[in-house]
């Protein structure tokens, strides 16, 4: 997957035109779950969308905790059903909470926080339920991570722009966007410029029409996902068993075959007229007595 002159160049000119039209741009500063939420409710829609059905999610529910042990109609209910693709996003922000309860034993993510950045991006990314979008989301504005937000709208309005090709997934976007955009600030600003310039256009009817998006497809290949194959243990019962077990029984001898008996007396006879003959012939002759 290659990153074209041309491209790059096209991507540089939206960056300058949105530098120009966007200012004073400000970073979200949520904790980690409730940026894991937001992210799941603005990819395909807007961050404006997204805060406006957190908030009314909060005025009905106590914390994000009651908003993982929620029904999804439940939560539906509260956001609208007119909101993109809500059943199935809902779906997915449930059970990725759901995943980060079962490693915290809580609905925040104090043990994540302690991780280093490539074990962050690994914990996210193996969240069940998560998307590109929401992985990227937590790890560039919560643990403040080498990543960039990608999500369907985004992608169909950068190929439309010629920055891309057509026909990429959110993922391999990101991977492109990383290469351009250093760690850090610029990163977090590339962000927000190109959320603001994919707030404010509409979203492309190949988004709305298009099939619910795909799970994040972790890649195995990088060195911090790398897992060393387990070796089996033998148990000392099995060994023991082993040890125990009854020793087969030796399989009775072959009987020669007729053939090789018959060869094997051949053989014998052969040697033993040998024998006889040479015996024969070297007894001396019987000496004449002389008169």
């Amino acid at each position: 997957m290659k990153h074209e002159p041309a491209q790059i160049k096209k991507l540089n000119a939206l960056i300058r035109r949105l530098k120009a039209k966007h200012k004073n741009l400000e970073a979200p500063g949520y904790e980690p779950t409730t940026q894991l939420v937001i992210a799941f409710l603005q990819a395909d829609a807007s961050r404006r969308k997204a805060e406006q059905a957190y908030d009314a999610l909060m005025e009905n529910m106590v914390d994000n905790n009651e908003v993982r042990v929620s029904l999804t109609q439940e939560i539906v209910d509260v956001i609208g059903e007119n909101y993109p693709r809500v059943h199935w996003r809902i779906e997915r922000m449930r059970e990725s909470l759901d995943e980060v309860y079962l490693r915290e034993h809580d609905h925040k993510m104090k043990k994540a926080v302690a991780l280093t950045k490539k074990e962050q991006r690994h914990y996210l990314d193996t969240l069940t339920g998560i998307t590109p979008y929401a992985a990227a989301s937590v790890m560039l504005l919560c643990f403040g991570g080498h990543a960039i937000p990608v999500d369907d709208k985004l992608v169909a309005l950068l190929a439309r722009e010629g920055a891309i090709d057509e026909g990429l997934d959110p993922s391999h976007v990101e991977t492109l966007l990383l290469r351009q955009f250093k760690t850090g600030d610029p990163s977090v600003e590339a962000h927000l410029l190109l959320q603001a310039w994919s707030d404010s256009c509409k979203t492309p009817a190949s988004v709305l029409e298009a099939p619910e998006a795909q799970l994040i497809a972790v890649d195995t290949s990088r060195e911090d996902q790398k897992r060393e194959p387990v070796k089996k243990k033998s148990s000392k019962k099995t060994k023991v068993a082993k040890k125990d077990a009854p020793k087969p029984e030796p399989k009775p001898a072959k009987k020669p075959a007729a053939k090789t008996v018959k060869k094997t007396a051949a053989k014998t006879t052969k040697k033993t007229t040998k024998k006889t003959t040479k015996k024969t012939t070297k007894k001396p002759a019987a000496k004449t007595k002389k008169k």
